[in-house]
């Protein structure tokens, strides 16, 4: 028995292993304290997946607008080419909106114009109008020399007509006959070969029967039966070809006969053409007479025209104003040359409805997201949006083509707030309009989305605004698989 001072194990340990009763119990790897932090991660993996298929997040899209009345303040822009040799209002003056008659009343005048391109325009129809006289010399001088040479022309088809004639009606019969006899005789030939083979036919089947039968019994080679079953598919092949080309000279036939009746066509074709030329003489004196009488109308067509420029020019003398309103900025001075759609200044114009509205202008990819009736946050720019949020308002329309700057003008009314809402912008963008929900428990008089909004804000017409409107919401997941697809490489 070994010492047990000079054991390296203890002696209990000894005895522990000694005893087969120890055999069957388990060896403890992990505590149950160490299980703790992996529950707790697998928890949270699992509130991770379920929040990323149930939870939503939202998508939105922002841009610049300006609050203001709808279309309170537009430009006024000249509808005519000219010089301004009058201005008849002054800011702050009130005009009636143009109701369309040709009387000139102050009430509805802005400006006097010298419209010079109306002026431009008699001066071309004056020219023109000298070129057609010329012309029309000109022409009576050419006329009298083509109808000459004409005569002289169709002189020289009549003997072309007649020896055609005269080709067709003897050629024609013979050339009917030689295909018909060519087409008999292939067609004997034809049906003699069918008869043949049709009388083969029943030769070749049986004798083909009776090799698969002896194929059967095996008295016969299987290349004997390959052999007899492909004259008689030959044959029965001959046979529709043949047939084929009897059909074909049925066709050729009809095409011969076609043709035989396309000559006669051609020979009344030619008798009618020469007919024709009987009256052709006839025909172009009447068309000299034509083309002159349209040249008198044309000359009398740029005379009225005259007329009508100079009533025109008459009308159009004046500028009148597009709205009922008042006068609010000048930008054009008398002796300035305007084209249409120059700006002349800005009116403010008679509303009823005075509730304020947002505008707001977002890119193309952007604006074509947003539908009517969705919910949107404008927050003014001296407004903290981190703060108090926005003010809660629904689409009402959004712009089915971008707008250019230049519309976006029209609509605001001043170019330089324009030019801060759009930037360096060089695409068109989608206008958006908005009204704004009220509530009169705050201070502003609108509702706000995180608050009850700053303190003592009034909302006035020409606060610029930022905008931001949730055009989806998606679950988290969803932008998680797109990545997913593009690493792995699946569909």
């Amino acid at each position: 028995m070994p010492d047990p001072k000079k054991s390296i194990f203890r002696q209990k340990s000894l005895d522990r292993l000694s005893s087969p009763e120890s055999l069957d119990q388990l060896i403890q790897v992990v505590s149950p304290q160490d299980w703790l932090p992996l529950s707790v991660l697998g928890g949270l993996v699992l509130v991770g997946s379920i929040w990323s298929i149930v939870g939503k997040l939202p998508i939105t899209v922002s841009g610049q607008g300006v609050l203001l009345p709808p279309r309170r303040v537009v430009e006024i822009q000249s509808p005519l080419s000219g010089q301004l040799k009058e201005l008849k209002v002054k800011v702050g003056d009130c005009v009636k909106k143009n109701n369309g008659d040709n009387i000139d009343n102050p009430a509805e005048m802005l400006a006097v114009i010298n419209p010079l391109e109306l002026k431009q325009q008699k001066e071309r129809e004056q020219l023109k109008l000298q070129k057609l006289k010329d012309q029309d010399l000109n022409a009576s001088n050419l006329e009298l020399q083509r109808t000459q040479l004409e005569k002289a022309a169709l002189l020289q088809q009549q003997e072309t007509f007649e020896r055609r004639l005269r080709d067709n009606q003897s050629l024609s019969p013979v050339l009917r006959n030689r295909n018909s006899l060519a087409i008999q005789q292939q067609r004997i030939s034809q049906e003699q070969r069918l008869k043949d083979l049709q009388a083969l036919a029943p030769t070749l089947q049986e004798r083909l029967q009776r090799h698969q039968e002896l194929a059967k019994e095996g008295a016969l080679p299987a290349d004997r039966v390959l052999e007899a079953e492909q004259q008689f598919r030959q044959n029965q092949q001959s046979i529709s070809e043949v047939q084929a080309q009897l059909k074909q000279l049925d066709v050729q036939e009809t095409e011969s006969e076609q043709k035989y009746q396309e000559t006669i066509n051609t020979i009344s074709d030619l008798q009618a053409q020469l007919r024709e030329l009987e009256t052709k003489e006839k025909t172009l004196a009447q068309q000299n007479l034509e083309s002159a009488t349209n040249r008198k109308n044309q000359i009398l067509e740029v005379e009225l025209e005259i007329a009508k420029l100079d009533q025109q020019i008459k009308a159009n003398s004046t500028i009148k104003s597009p709205h009922t309103g008042c006068i609010l900025e000048l930008t054009a001075t008398e002796g300035q040359v305007v084209a249409p759609g120059t700006r002349i200044g800005s009116m403010q114009i008679e509303q009823a409805n005075q509730q304020i509205v947002g505008v707001t202008y977002f890119a193309v990819k952007d604006g074509k997201l947003i539908k009517p009736g969705m919910q949107i946050q404008i927050t003014p720019t001296t407004v903290k949006r981190e703060r108090f949020g926005g003010i809660v308002g629904t689409v009402i329309s959004v712009s089915p083509f971008p707008v250019t700057k230049q519309g976006a003008a029209n609509v605001i009314g001043n170019p330089d707030i324009v030019e801060s809402l759009m930037g360096k912008a060089t695409e068109s963008q989608i206008e958006v309009w908005a009204k704004l929900q009220p509530n009169s428990h705050t201070s502003s008089g609108y509702e706000w989305s995180s608050s009850t909004g700053p303190p003592n804000l009034q909302i006035s017409a020409g606060t610029t605004t930022t905008v931001r409107v949730t055009v989806e919401r998606r679950a988290p997941i969803t932008f998680v698989l797109p990545f997913l697809r593009e690493w792995s490489g699946i569909n």
